[in-house]
């Protein structure tokens, strides 16, 4: 059972998902177009990072006296206000203070930062157990649709249209985000501590504590994080200098690439979509298999000179990724309490901010000491070592599913 307040969360996210993207192009096209300095336009990623990750060590303490629904509308409303006035301040000067945008960057990725966390711990409320897959693969394809059409056509639309009618999409985009998420309903109060006593340090804690302490969710993190260092190999600036260097194509080659691997990820999130039933039930497994398949073709990858054959296994990395992906989150959902999952779902982002961060540095420390293809030769055996992790945990895993037998049993 799918309940209306996911399709709300759905379409309210996928709005917010739209003009957050523009957003981004609109300003790192600004940014770039008045500085003309490489170095300036790198700040506007940095300082989102670095926004978002306070905003989840702070997120636990919010979501201990709040509710998630109300959390989500004050994160979009503040979002939906700050860019107002970045609009007005453009409108009536034409012009803005590198400072100023930059701490406008920051207030809105701080906001953003308690947006993903809210969402996924909803849709466990809106969905029965046995359609949560579902759920999580019909908002992870739409993620990757958005990222795959908005990436491709946001600069041309800010070429065509202009800095401020851009701007008047992302506001009006935003709007519409902060209205849907105002009608979610939410009966559920377990997101609330029991006891609003506790010191804030326990309270920022406790989803760290979660994390460490339960043996399935630790497993998940560990491999998630192990995961996000190689996937860091597959960002643009490393996949254009594999373009470049490797197969001696030019940028064209480097979109096509990108296309290609979007719409592998698109068909990866159909798939879980289409056979949620037959995942359901094996998701463990299913999640090994992913990643052990898309280790050897990041392998492959690192090894390949020839640029089709590189687009076709681009492609194919797109179904593996996304459906272990998706599995990821769910298993998250479903081994974490319903109160505490906000919390859990904090430290994830937070981890995979700071992780995604340092490992960005390092890869491209590598990129210049070696070459570009021995980052895609660590993603790969990277990945391998997260198999080999989920491989010994894998145990935890089986008495879960055990459990599950049981209380089934003895419920009938």
């Amino acid at each position: 059972m799918i309940k209306r307040s996911f399709y709300l969360l759905w379409g309210s996210q996928t709005i917010s998902s739209v003009a957050d993207i523009i957003y981004l192009m609109t300003v790192i096209s600004f940014v770039f177009g008045n500085t003309h300095s490489l170095l300036s336009t790198v700040i506007v990623p940095l300082v989102r990072f670095l926004s978002q990750t306070i905003s989840g060590l702070l997120f636990p303490l919010v979501v201990s006296r709040f509710r998630l629904t109300k959390i989500l509308v004050l994160a979009q409303l503040v979002q939906f206000s700050v860019f107002s006035s970045l609009m007005t301040y453009y409108f009536l000067t034409e012009s803005i203070p590198l400072v100023i945008l930059f701490l406008l960057i920051f207030l809105i990725s701080f906001f953003d930062g308690w947006v993903k966390p809210c969402r996924n711990s909803l849709i466990p409320r809106f969905a029965s157990k046995e359609a949560l897959i579902k759920v999580n693969g019909l908002v992870s394809t739409t993620d990757q649709i958005i990222k795959c059409s908005s990436w491709a056509f946001s600069g041309v639309l800010v070429i065509m249209i202009g800095t401020f009618n851009s701007m008047v999409i992302v506001l009006l985009s935003l709007f519409v985000a902060m209205l849907l998420a105002s009608l979610i309903k939410d009966n559920n109060n377990q997101n609330k501590s029991a006891n609003n006593k506790e010191s804030k340090w326990t309270q920022a804690a406790e989803g760290w504590k979660i994390s460490f302490r339960n043996k399935r969710i630790r497993t998940v993190f560990i491999v998630d994080a192990i995961d996000t260092i190689g996937g860091t190999a597959w960002i643009g600036a490393f996949i254009l200098a594999f373009c470049v260097q490797v197969l001696n194509k030019d940028e064209s080659w480097w979109g096509m690439m990108n296309g290609s691997f979007f719409a592998g990820s698109i068909v990866g999130g159909m798939l879980v979509v289409s056979l949620s039933k037959i995942f359901a039930n094996r998701k463990f497994p299913i999640m090994l298999w992913g990643l052990g398949i898309y280790a050897v073709i990041a392998g492959i990858f690192s090894l390949n000179t020839n640029p089709f054959v590189a687009m076709v296994l681009m492609f194919c990395m797109g179904p593996p990724l996304q459906v272990t992906a998706v599995v990821r989150r769910t298993l998250i959902q479903e081994n974490a309490e319903d109160s505490k999952l906000p919390k859990v779902m904090a430290c994830l982002e937070v981890t995979n901010n700071v992780v995604f961060s340092i490992s960005l540095l390092t890869l491209g420390w590598a990129a210049d000491t070696f070459s570009i293809q021995t980052i895609y030769v660590i993603a790969s055996l990277m990945t391998l070592g997260s198999v080999t992790i989920g491989l010994f945990s894998r145990t935890n895993f089986f008495e879960q599913k055990t459990k599950i037998f049981q209380e089934e049993a003895l419920r009938h």
